[in-house]
């Protein structure tokens, strides 16, 4: 029995070089999927915490409405009353400043607010990383109950109508709002209402109309 003789082929190395590039070009492209990973989850977290400021805002909003809400049911009566700028303060902060208050030489007038509140519930410290605070502004009245003839309240200014008076044309009130996030995040928001009236148009006298919402 013949057996054929065994011939060894010398190597040049070149399995060894394409093993090396294959594991280069894998290491690559972990790496890039790792970082395609961390920038999903980051933008994941960013948009979850722009989310929660939004809805911190909005709670602002609805704050200001119900304490507005709160003082046209505290008096009792069927007449409809007016809730006026009585307070003012120092036009400073980025919140005001959204809003449209850049001039520092003046002062914002509003009937009631609310500066910074946090939110803490129970043991849950990621509520506590979002605050609010909101103004609640008489911005307005009509001359007429269904030509709505709009009439601009200054609010860098003192009220043109007294307290509690009784009304029988709609006040308008505005409520504007920032909600608060870590990473300097911070949403504004603004609140438009209505209340009063002589009863015409399906108007109730103390109710609170929503009339519209906006982002400045």
């Amino acid at each position: 029995m013949r057996y054929k003789s065994v011939v060894y082929k010398k190597s040049n190395g070149y399995v060894l070089a394409l093993t090396m590039l294959i594991i280069f070009a894998l290491s690559s492209f972990s790496i890039a999927m790792l970082q395609i990973v961390r920038t999903n989850a980051n933008n994941i977290v960013k948009n979850q915490q722009i989310n929660s400021v939004q809805q911190a805002a909005e709670y602002g909003l609805e704050s200001g409405r119900l304490w507005l809400l709160d003082q046209m049911t505290r008096s009792g009566g069927d007449d409809p009353i007016v809730i006026t700028n009585t307070q003012n303060t120092n036009i400073t902060g980025d919140c005001l400043g959204l809003h449209g208050y850049t001039n520092t030489s003046l002062k914002v007038w509003y009937a009631y607010k609310r500066d910074l509140e946090n939110f803490t519930v129970n043991t849950d410290t990621n509520f506590s990383r979002f605050s609010y605070e909101f103004y609640v502004q008489r911005v307005g009245n009509q001359s007429t109950i269904d030509g709505y003839n709009y009439i601009p309240q200054t609010t860098e200014g003192s009220d043109s109508l007294t307290v509690n008076s009784y009304n029988s044309r709609r006040i308008f009130y505005r409520v504007i709002s920032c909600g608060y996030g870590p990473n300097n995040k911070i949403v504004p928001l603004q609140l438009f209402l209505s209340s009063g009236g002589d009863g015409s148009s399906g108007n109730v006298s103390r109710a609170i109309n929503i009339e519209g919402f906006y982002r400045p």
